[in-house]
């Protein structure tokens, strides 16, 4: 009998059914599918495949197996699960170097220069694939879009090291351990992102809280629900913080 589950994301319901899973396509997907299957033939094997469109229009996708985290329990806080995130990212980025995106491709964050590479978009532990405590793949590649390296970097940062205030239900560690995590994972990641990822959150973060803001003025109910839960107001606690600690944070980079 083929295994059936359902998953519940912060905005889509998932199916699965056996080695695929069945999703809502955002208007960007048959870009985004061009995109997996370029990263696929291009040697990154850690993002899920395409396998068209079913008889209601959702997309299928190949399943990765594997646990996806809601957050970063303690037995995922550690240098092992960082490296592999980075390393990941890393590899997602370098093979996407010679994607060539169209003109006309409705991603839903606008490409943003230098479109050094093809950017996740929500790197996160809740879009991670995790197993024995190591990261294994990515998935929900919605928020995918043209852009440089040390924007999708920041965001991944911000959710892993993690850089959040302490009015965050996320947030751990001070920080001085939080910029260590930090530069930990900027280090695994390579040598075009150091400390100055840290003045990008806050950055990145604005242009998540006016793309939340718009969709929900555009009448997403999903995003009008994430900003009646706080979500936003989460995201501008954390954007004071990150400033408020900028050199704190920082110095972890210097440190030997």
């Amino acid at each position: 009998m083929t295994e059936q589950q359902e998953f519940r994301g912060g905005v889509n319901v998932v199916r699965r059914h056996g080695d695929v899973v069945h999703r809502p396509a955002s208007p960007a997907a048959p870009a985004i599918h061009r995109l997996l299957r370029h990263l696929h033939d291009h040697g990154f094997h850690g993002a899920p495949q395409p396998r068209g469109f079913d008889s209601e229009g959702n997309e299928i996708l190949t399943f990765l197996d594997g646990e996806v985290p809601d957050v970063l329990t303690p037995e995922l806080r550690t240098p092992e699960f960082l490296a592999t995130a980075a390393a990941l990212l890393r590899g997602l980025h370098d093979a996407s170097v010679t994607f060539r995106p169209r003109p006309d491709d409705p991603w839903i964050f606008p490409v943003r220069q230098p479109a050094e590479v093809m950017c996740h978009g929500d790197v996160a532990q809740y879009n991670s694939v995790v197993k024995d405590g190591l990261a294994v793949g990515f998935i929900d590649f919605d928020a995918a879009h043209p852009g440089p390296r040390i924007w999708d970097v920041a965001y991944a940062v911000y959710r892993f090291a993690p850089l959040q205030g302490p009015d965050n239900p996320e947030s751990f560690g001070t920080p001085q351990e939080q910029g260590r995590r930090a530069a930990e994972f900027c280090r695994a990641y390579g040598p075009e992102v150091g400390a100055e990822v840290v003045d990008v959150v806050p950055d990145r973060l604005q242009a998540l809280i006016d793309f939340m803001r718009d969709q929900a003025g555009q009448g997403n109910e999903a995003f009008q629900q994430h900003i009646a839960q706080g979500h936003t107001d989460l995201y501008e606690a954390d954007i004071r913080y990150v400033r408020a600690h900028r050199d704190m944070l920082r110095a972890a980079f210097t440190e030997g």
